[in-house]
């Protein structure tokens, strides 16, 4: 085993066992780390749906500048001997990747002048709102949500027999053209891009399938409480794209506890905005009894209650994040972002009483209608939550991303937006219990120009 996956493995816990004879051998590729891919409950999902069928072996890969080879975290088997390429594809600079990766094994050409096999697929979230970028080198795109449409794919491919010629291939995938959720370029309708939602999220258990120190999320189990959003902010695609705001019933939630539990004690729930579960009070106060430590990712200042700081305080988090956007009331009004600062800072305070020691704040610059004084109205308010908790500021660069309301906006310029940077981190350079740190134009950048991206977009980029 190289030294490379070895160092992955050797960590892990509830790796799937090797399956002798599968009928097919699945490469799932995440474009990117392995810390950040194995953060990413998508692929434990698929991973899952994957090894579950009998006939059927599911192997990680992961994009690292230090490994020369793609080998599999489980075997160490080299890409090029698997049948099916699958990419979970969460943000749009792995597209970037996603080539690099076909061009070591000479498969970047467009879709009809490859071999037969392997077969490409891809899904992830980049999906539900344009499947354009890389249909002309993928096989099969699932846009929205796996759990019902990638069974129904393996199922159609178990059907069809062993795939040799081009007309075999053309069978299958006209098979699978019309399904929902399932977009087959030069096959499916338009309308068939759109993303499947599963209607009862309670159906599939969507927790980790492995733990491992070596993520975002060291060691701990992570748990999804709900998907969707019910918000529905101008600049997100999350409110836009992925469906209703569905959460689910805390008693689907306790045997994933459980399970989680066997292994650490470190349990992480993930929502848009896991403060909007409904049940979160006894969801945090179950938590508590069973001695867990309890982590979250972002919080939403209406919904953040007490019950909740203080499971997180007790459990040993010492911050948590609020995302504001603007630093305006006004601005954050346009964006559908309704909270006063008077509000935030009432949860700040609140946050400081339950125990919590460090806030996060995301804002974004670049945003449509945004002035200079909004920029300056940013440096303000860190400084009023400042006076109650030590405060860090991410800051990114708005970019339009289809499907929202806010998708046919312009992205700044560039001169404007390192104006608007230079002078935050100028009006904030010498206060005390305040750090910032921004985004890089030039990636918001190629990251707008690939989130609209058309069918033809790649084929001037990269010569094959």
């Amino acid at each position: 085993m190289s030294k490379y996956t070895s160092v992955f493995a050797a960590a892990e816990v509830n790796t799937v066992c090797l399956k002798k004879n599968a009928r097919y051998n699945v490469a799932l590729i995440y474009p990117n780390t392995y810390s950040l891919g194995m953060s990413n409950l998508g692929v434990h999902a698929v991973y899952g749906l994957l090894n579950d069928r009998q006939d059927t072996l599911c192997e990680r890969f992961f994009v690292d500048p230090a490994c020369r080879e793609m080998l599999s975290i489980e075997s160490n088997r080299p890409l090029k001997s698997f049948d099916i390429l699958a990419f979970s594809i969460s943000y749009e600079l792995d597209f970037l990747n996603f080539f690099a990766v076909l061009r070591s094994l000479g498969l970047s050409a467009p879709r009809e002048q490859r071999p037969v096999m392997p077969l490409i697929i891809v899904g992830g979230a980049v999906n539900a709102f344009n499947v354009a970028p890389l249909s002309r080198f993928s096989d099969a795109i699932f846009s929205g949500e796996a759990e019902e449409s990638l069974p129904v794919f393996m199922d159609a491919l178990a059907d069809s027999g062993r795939i040799s010629a081009y007309a075999a291939k053309e069978r299958f995938l006209r098979s699978v053209a019309g399904e929902k959720g399932i977009f087959v370029p030069g096959f499916s309708a338009p309308e068939q891009a759109a993303p499947r939602f599963c209607a009862e999220i309670d159906a599939f258990a969507t927790g980790s399938k492995i733990i491992t120190p070596r993520t975002e999320f060291s060691n701990m189990f992570l748990i999804e409480v709900s998907r969707g959003c019910p918000w529905h902010c101008r600049f997100c695609v999350t409110g836009a794209v992925c469906g209703s705001f569905r959460p689910r019933k805390l008693e689907t939630l306790v045997p994933l506890i459980e399970q989680g539990l066997r292994y650490t004690s470190k349990i992480g729930l993930v929502g848009a905005a896991v403060s909007d579960y409904p049940q979160i009070d006894e969801l945090a106060s179950l938590l508590r009894e069973r001695k867990a430590r309890i982590s979250v990712s972002s919080l939403r200042v209406e919904t953040t209650r007490e019950s909740l700081l203080s499971a997180l305080a007790d459990s040993g988090q010492r911050t948590i994040t609020f995302a504001p956007e603007a630093g305006s009331e006004r601005l954050r009004r346009s964006l559908n972002k309704n909270i006063s600062d008077d509000q935030l800072l009432d949860k700040v305070a609140l946050a400081k009483h339950c125990g919590i020691e460090k806030i996060k704040l995301y804002f974004m610059v670049g945003l449509p209608g945004e002035e200079e004084s909004d920029i300056t109205a940013i440096a303000a308010l860190a400084k009023r939550v400042r006076k109650i908790l030590p405060v860090r500021l991410n800051v990114g660069i708005f970019v339009p991303k289809p499907k929202t309301p806010f998708a046919r906006e312009k992205f700044a310029d560039k001169p404007v937006l390192s104006r608007r940077l230079t002078a935050l981190k100028r009006q904030l350079r010498s206060e005390k219990n305040i750090s910032v740190q921004t985004s890089g134009i030039l990636e918001a950048a190629k990251e707008a120009l690939f989130a609209s991206a058309d069918e033809n977009f790649f084929n001037g980029i990269y010569k094959f």
